[in-house]
């Protein structure tokens, strides 16, 4: 993606200028740590793209970028500690480097850095606005996370269920980098309803393809073990679509599987056999393309300039990613 270079460079200059304390290294060297261990920093380019679409220069958004960055990079740090993962983009998860008391803390910390950071944006911009947008980012999160977890314990989940959480747990704070950037850039009402439409449809595609990819993608470059999901008995669009379109002997039979967690290996064959007799499989991938289509029909509101032409790249190539 290397129209988004020069996106990403400005962001990492500007995260290389943050200027982190040295003491408490407990504190502040697993939030460089964290940082330092890349990431596509797509959240905070989308804050860049919009506030140029809308009209000003991109360096105006910057601390609101970084505040949007610190804050996933915050939320994955709590999140490896609630799923107990053993390492994050390749390294070992903070909690595991360091231990959950440091991963904890050291996350607050960040988290409050993102609060902070939002205080250097320029005056002229409605800063009661950006922060509403950003604390109800947060809040969306939190709850989508909060399903998530209901959801392990519940074999009834619906599609709409899902969506909501995942509307909360992935695109929320999509939703609020570009409205955010939406508002710095000066658009009008109409505009910042499109580009909460834009960060809706974005993040319910992404959670889908990673729920699609989990069964079809090529194990050498998908980076993690295939059907994984299946093996923990997750909770992902195309197993409660399985649920809602098998019958009552097949759906006895999955409830039964769900409920001995890990899954061995001749019982995830049969789920995916299910999932291809169901057609869920080709499901899940229409609806991503829907909604990754979706996001590109919101910007043509927008008038033509070089930040919109790079969104519309990003989209479509999010869309093709296979992994």
């Amino acid at each position: 993606m290397n129209f988004i270079t020069p996106y990403v460079t400005s962001i990492e200059n500007a995260l290389g200028s943050l200027n982190l304390p040295e003491t408490p290294h407990t504190l502040y060297d697993p939030q460089r740590y964290m940082l330092g261990n890349g990431g596509k920093r797509i959240r905070p380019v989308l804050t860049l793209m919009a506030c140029g679409m809308c009209g000003e220069k991109r360096r105006k958004a910057m601390p609101a970028a970084l505040a949007v960055e610190l804050l996933h990079n915050f939320t994955l740090m709590h999140d490896d500690i609630m799923d107990q993962a053993e390492s994050r983009r390749g390294i070992p998860a903070v909690h595991k480097k360091w231990d959950e008391s440091v991963a904890i803390l050291s996350g607050d910390s960040m988290h409050t850095r993102a609060l902070l950071v939002l205080n250097e944006l320029d005056d002229s911009v409605d800063f009661r606005k950006i922060n509403a947008l950003f604390l109800t980012g947060i809040n969306m999160v939190c709850e989508g996370q909060a399903l998530d977890m209901e959801f392990e314990s519940r074999d009834d989940v619906t599609i709409s269920e899902y969506m909501a959480m995942i509307g909360g747990k992935t695109s929320a704070l999509l939703e609020a980098a570009l409205q955010m950037g939406g508002v710095i850039g000066d658009c009008n009402d109409t505009e910042l309803t499109a580009l909460k439409q834009v960060g809706k449809n974005i993040g319910h595609a992404f959670q889908i393809q990673d729920d699609w990819l989990d069964v079809v993608a090529d194990p050498d470059k998908f980076g993690k073990r295939v059907a994984g999901d299946i093996y923990e008995c997750k909770k992902t669009y195309l197993m409660i679509l399985a649920f809602e379109r098998c019958n009552k002997d097949q759906k006895k039979w999955l409830r039964d599987c769900l409920r001995n967690k890990p899954l061995g290996d001749k019982n995830v064959q049969s789920v995916i056999e299910l999932y291809r007799d169901f057609n869920v499989i080709e499901s899940a991938r229409s609806k991503m393309e829907e909604l990754y289509d979706s996001a590109e029909q919101s910007l043509e509101i927008f008038g033509e300039t070089e930040d919109k032409r790079d969104l519309i790249k990003l989209i479509r190539t999010l869309k093709k990613r296979d992994h």
